[in-house]
């Protein structure tokens, strides 16, 4: 099997009980692998009964409850089942998590979330542009169903956004705006299921005019005014629900306070301008991540929209602090602030669903979108 992966995804390395933010702490319930409650079965000790104790059934699948965190963390912040049994004995998601995967026959894409604190260290000492690399596994192929020429398009045109999301010749806003302005024939391409079109569209993306073109457009664009546009986006950020409070805390902003915000927009963008690489790393991951997942479901409107919205929402999550403190955020703050965005927001079905669904429902628009990158 082919394993397609960005350049981070090997240099991460869990730090176990270093980590100030454990997934094991967390509280969300665990999925089981049946291999994995096989073998928890067949163990005659106390763990084995303990573990077997702590498992329940649901819809078919089968789930670790731990409402205060994993009950098989010892006190040194490290997992007992492992230390007793192996690494190969915790669950999937136990032994893979924060690795993401994606599967197309002898095809498969990896990554790593940045709902942990690591990922995003590793992302905020990178100033490079993320590469990407390929190597031969010993997998054996899966059998999911997909068109594999429109895998070979939709992979194209991502790796064109991918491109632009990267070209430092541009400021990030501009490079947004121009995904923004590529979406609906993009869209179009794939609904139709037209691996050409989406080649077609990746070489006219690829011209240097063209993007150029496609910028003063945009600047010369009516859309949503600022202020709006971001009280949009709070609002359906206020809908959400949330683990802890913090982040919540941190979204609730009245007109007054985001209109001070948003005067400082300027001076925040001078300043951190050696520093944006963070940002496009972001919107990097959530194109990386996501749209190829439109090989599938034809979805590429949503995503698109999605990567454009989180990557703002965490530079409104920089601004605001910025205003209030006239500095940036220190390096651990900016680090923090995007591990919770994605913990909090991208790790929750049920909040990412509120985005796609303000955006299928037309709530979350190309004016909105743009209205929020037409202040720079």
């Amino acid at each position: 099997m082919t394993l397609h992966f960005p350049d981070i995804f090997e240099q991460f390395c869990c730090t176990g009980s270093l980590c100030e933010d454990n997934c094991c702490k967390i509280g969300w319930d665990i999925e089981i692998d049946k291999d994995t409650y096989s073998f928890y079965k067949s163990l005659d000790s106390e763990l084995g009964r303990r573990l077997i104790n702590s498992i329940y059934e649901e819809e078919g699948c089968l789930y670790m409850s731990q409402p205060r965190g994993c009950p098989f963390m010892n006190e040194q912040g490290l997992c007992s089942v492992q230390l007793a049994h192996g690494e190969e004995h915790i669950s999937d998601i136990c032994r893979e998590h924060p690795r993401f995967y994606e599967w197309f026959n002898d095809y498969k894409e990896a990554g790593v979330g940045l709902c942990c604190e690591e990922v995003c260290r590793l992302i905020c000492a990178h100033p490079k542009p993320i590469l990407f690399s390929e190597k031969e596994t010993d997998e054996e192929p899966d059998d999911l169903e997909f068109d594999p020429e429109l895998l070979k398009g939709v992979k194209k045109i991502r790796d064109r956004i991918i491109d632009i999301l990267q070209d430092r010749g541009f400021s990030l806003t501009e490079r947004l705006g121009i995904i923004l302005c590529a979406e609906e024939d993009i869209q179009q391409a794939v609904l139709d299921e037209d691996p050409h079109r989406l080649t077609q569209l990746s070489g006219m993306l690829a011209i240097d005019g063209f993007r150029i073109e496609i910028v003063n457009e945009c600047r010369d664009g009516i859309y949503m005014e600022q202020h709006k546009a971001y009280r949009a986006m709070l609002d359906v950020l206020g809908r959400m629900e949330y683990i802890h409070p913090q982040l919540k805390e941190l979204f609730e902003t009245d007109d007054k306070q985001l209109e001070e915000i948003l005067s400082k927009e300027r001076l925040f963008d001078r300043e951190y301008k050696d520093l944006s690489y963070e940002l496009e790393h972001i919107a990097v991951y959530f194109i990386y991540r996501y749209l190829i997942k439109a090989v599938r479901d034809g979805a590429v409107t949503e995503r698109l929209y999605m990567a454009v919205f989180c990557t703002l929402a965490v530079r409104l999550l920089f601004l605001k602090e910025y205003s209030e403190k006239n500095s940036l955020p220190e390096t651990p703050r900016r680090e923090w602030l995007i591990k919770e965005f994605s913990k909090e927001i991208e790790y929750s079905a049920d909040n990412m669903d509120i985005i796609y669904e303000e955006i299928q429902e037309g709530c979350v628009t190309y004016s909105m979108l743009q209205g929020m990158l037409s202040g720079e």
